[in-house]
């Protein structure tokens, strides 16, 4: 459509994209605005040619003068005409006629902002998508933060469209027939009488603005019909829409919110609040009360909350409310009844929808359809992510409407529509996406299923699908066919659900399924969650002879085992020639001899720490495995024999007991290597081969590597093994300065791991050692009793230490007063040791 400009008082034609490109330029006065600029700005959403750039450009020019626009060659253009009232007054006589508005200004945006806590990055994608795209669709879950993303995008960008920005809010819009009236009353348009549609797109056509749709979940289809046709009616027109799911049109594109990022484990204050998450409860617990403040003391409460609440930034707010009220620790602690206690939103003019968690929550869930809510519902028993086999096994039917396929389908809807997140990659080396229901929706989903009652068929049929998963990835594990740390974290991933079905199992008293869950948890387990482990061990022995399968029996008594941390040694020797017994009784019926062969190595390593076998028993048992072993088995299996040989060569001692040892030991540690297994909590006993064959500069060396190594790992268990080895290294050569704080630093966990028998002495020697032989004697007296009241026998290195700490302490003494002092040690009690241990003074 051509419109007249005037030039010197002459009338010249102008088109409507050579009018838009001029507005375009002289919005931009004196910047540089580059040729893709022009072509998104003048025909946007469509192909054209750079020439049609030429062409208008001169149409320009006729009309204001050949210097009224610059062109920088390869650049650009820049408008330079000074902005006189009559050439303005000119341009606005020139415009194409504009539709009759009502109420143009009022972009319906807050005159305020709530601050975006956490959302730069956001920010900043989501205004560039905008610039680029005609439509783009906010999408996340409900209470993510998406509304107030939107305004601040719009409140940045009025300036970019001749008729600015408008906001218009969807929620209240129950008839989807309202749609058109609603746009066009937020618009400030009249629509030409007619078909409601037909005359919005008719009266909208001219527009150049950014519209925001805010909560068009509940409208999906009628609002993806209405913004396709403002797309196609109304090229100046762009449009930003949140929802909770995309709106499925072509031209869309889909920018995901995410949750406030949330710290992985507890930190002080000041670096807590430097995550989105925790800063936005800080903020947000400072407006219900301006005396809040978060203290070391509260910060980790304050960051669990907001992990609980997966960063949601509604269900954080609200919380932030009642902290006042209950303090941040007692609120923590209720998050498993938040859908009761987060019910108070200071905003009271926000929607009725965000007044309350469970608001927020049923508004979402209003939205499925049934066969949807069945799915939501029944994944109310997933405990976290897991697999779409995994989640079809449970959610499906045998018979009836809801197969495998079915709850496909409906999984990829609550996907869709945020109330299920999808993890393609969850630290765990995953090789297929897992779906996780986050934990508020859980709890209501858990109400749901509970009201329908299908909770205890459910979670039956969740511990029955895990167990036969775990059955089959116990032979997995052996097989050579997967490295054992990509083995574990394949289990390791449901970790949480095993947990939880482990916890029904036990509750219905199905002994079997809690086992063949547990067991496989156990070895999947890092050496670091020893309390874990410690409980899962003490489990299986505690159900192993209700078990009914033998296959599985064993399984148990193998992993009560655990020669070294067992509390006690004769007990676990006790056990493993339970799973010796049995492994012999099956091994007739075994494809190959494994199974008798690991029960075998087993019984070696707990009786070759144990003062009662005789050295014929453990040889007898040192050539039955080596008859049984195959060298043509995976290193996974080789490793086990290999574990059994290294402990029993000590026990059987001998002048070439060193160097066999240290072989034994870096063939063992090869073999794990080669079976991609974790090797870094062996390393103690490489330093204590390389000790015991008297490399002590070596074993120093050696253990300073691997603490260096291990420095920005989480590993305390591979930590405090190479620090108790590293300091009787060090002791050995009388460097108690850098032995002292290695010891004093491993002492407390080996307590709760059990080990600290094994290297009781060491502290009796740094005593000797400093100068100390009182507090020496009575340390002394301490590892002998506890060494007997477990049953063990003392290895060389050990032996070696404790010889030298009594002869130290017996020549600064004399025989009477340390065979007293000893006698007096006998008595201490474990929690006694540290103070006296690290002391500098000694003894009185």
């Amino acid at each position: 459509m051509d419109t007249v400009g005037v030039v010197g008082r002459q009338d010249v034609a102008v088109g409507g994209r050579a009018f838009d490109l001029l507005l375009a330029l002289a919005r931009r006065r004196e910047s540089l605005v580059t040729k893709q600029d022009l072509l998104d700005l003048v025909w946007p959403g469509v192909v054209v040619e750079e020439h049609n750039i030429a062409a208008q450009m001169s149409t320009v020019r006729k009309l204001l003068g050949a210097h009224a626009i610059a062109t920088v060659p390869g650049r650009g253009y820049r408008f330079t005409a000074p902005l006189t009232e009559g050439l303005v007054d000119d341009a606005r006589s020139s415009a194409p006629a504009a539709p009759t508005l009502t109420g143009f200004s009022q972009t319906h945006l807050p005159r305020e902002l709530t601050p975006l806590f956490g959302r730069e990055d956001d920010l900043t994608a989501l205004a560039a998508l905008v610039q680029r795209y005609r439509l783009v669709t906010l999408v996340g879950a409900g209470g993510i933060g998406k509304s107030l993303l939107a305004r601040h995008v719009l409140s940045g960008a009025g300036g970019d469209y001749a008729h600015g920005v408008c906001w218009i809010e969807l929620a209240s819009v129950s008839d989807a027939t309202a749609l058109p009236a609603r746009i066009a009353e937020a618009l400030g348009v009249r629509p030409r009488a007619g078909e409601p549609l037909a005359g919005l797109c008719a009266t909208a056509s001219s527009l150049t603005m950014l519209v925001a749709l805010d909560n068009a979940e509940h409208l999906l289809a009628d609002v993806a019909r209405t913004v396709a046709a403002l797309l196609e009616a109304a090229p100046g027109l762009r449009l930003l829409v949140t929802s909770q799911a995309p709106l499925m049109l072509a031209a869309e594109r889909v920018y995901r919110v995410g949750p406030l990022a949330v710290p992985e484990g507890p930190l002080p204050a000041a670096l807590a609040q430097t995550f989105a998450a925790v800063a936005l409860f800080v903020e947000r617990a400072r407006a219900a009360d301006a005396r809040f403040v978060l203290s070391d003391e509260s910060a980790p409460a304050a960051i669990e909350l907001c992990r609980q609440l997966d960063g949601l930034p509604l269900g954080i707010e609200l919380a932030a409310a009642r902290a006042p009220l209950l303090g941040v620790a007692q609120l923590a602690a209720s998050m498993q009844e938040r859908l009761q206690l987060l019910t108070r939103n200071r905003d009271a003019a926000a929607p009725a929808r965000q007044q309350t968690l469970r608001a927020a929550l049923e508004w979402s869930h209003g939205l499925l359809d049934e066969r949807e809510r069945t799915v939501f519902r029944r994944l109310g028993v997933m405990a976290d992510s897991a697999s779409l086999a995994f989640i079809q096994e449970v959610v499906a039917d045998e018979q009836g409407p809801l197969d495998r396929w079915a709850v496909l389908d409906a999984l990829g809807t609550l996907v869709d529509r945020s109330l299920v997140t999808v993890l393609a990659d969850d630290g765990h080396d995953s090789r297929e996406p897992r779906y996780r229901l986050l934990e508020s929706p859980r709890l209501l989903a858990v109400e749901h299923l509970q009201a329908a009652g299908e909770e205890e068929a459910l979670r039956r049929r969740h511990a029955n699908v895990l167990a036969a998963a775990f059955e089959s990835a116990w032979d997995e594990r052996w097989s050579g066919r997967i490295g054992a740390q990509r083995w574990a974290s394949a289990i390791l991933q449901d970790a949480s659900n095993a947990r939880d079905a482990i916890a029904w199992a036990r509750a219905a008293g199905e002994c079997g399924t809690e086992v063949a869950i547990a067991v496989t948890l156990f070895v999947a387990l890092p050496q670091s969650s020893h309390a874990e482990r410690t409980a899962l061990a003490d489990l299986c022995e505690s159900r192993a002879e209700r078990v009914a399968s033998p296959s599985l029996q064993l399984r148990a008594w193998s992993v009560a085992v655990r020669p070294m941390v067992h509390r006690q040694q004769e007990q676990s020797l006790a056990l493993a020639g339970k799973a010796l017994v049995l492994a012999r009784a099956l091994d007739g019926e075994a494809p190959d001899r494994w199974q008798l062969y690991q029960a075998l190595s087993l019984w070696i390593e707990a009786a070759a720490v144990v003062l009662h076998p005789s050295s014929d028993a453990l040889r007898e048992a040192l050539v039955e495995l080596t008859a049984l072993e195959d060298v043509q088995w995976p290193a996974q299996r080789l490793a086990w024999g290999l574990g059994g040989r290294r402990l029993a060569r000590v026990a059987l001692g001998g002048p070439d007991q060193p160097a066999d040892q240290l072989h034994l030991t870096r063939r063992w540690i090869a073999a794990l290597k080669a079976a991609e297994d974790e090797t870094a909590s062996c390393m103690g006993s490489l330093i204590d081969a390389e000790l015991g064959c008297g490399h002590a500069h070596a074993a120093v060396q050696l253990g300073e590597q691997m603490l260096e190594q291990l420095a920005d790992t989480r590993d305390e268990w591979s930590r405090m093994m190479v620090r108790v080895n590293l300091a009787l290294a060090l002791l050995t050569l009388d460097d108690t300065g850098r032995a002292r704080p290695h010891l004093q630093a491993a002492w407390p966990a080996t307590l709760q791991t059990n080990l600290h028998v094994l290297c009781s002495d060491y502290p009796a020697l740094l005593a000797a050692l400093e100068g100390r032989p009182r507090t020496a004697a009575l340390l002394a007296g301490y590892a002998d009793a506890a060494y007997a009241a477990r049953g063990l026998v003392l290895h060389p290195n050990e032996l070696a230490a404790r010889k030298r700490c009594h002869a130290l302490a017996r020549a600064a003494l004399g025989d009477k007063t340390f065979d007293r002092l000893m006698a007096e040690g006998r008595g201490l009690r474990d929690e006694q040791i540290e103070a006296m241990a690290f002391a500098i003074e000694d003894s009185i």
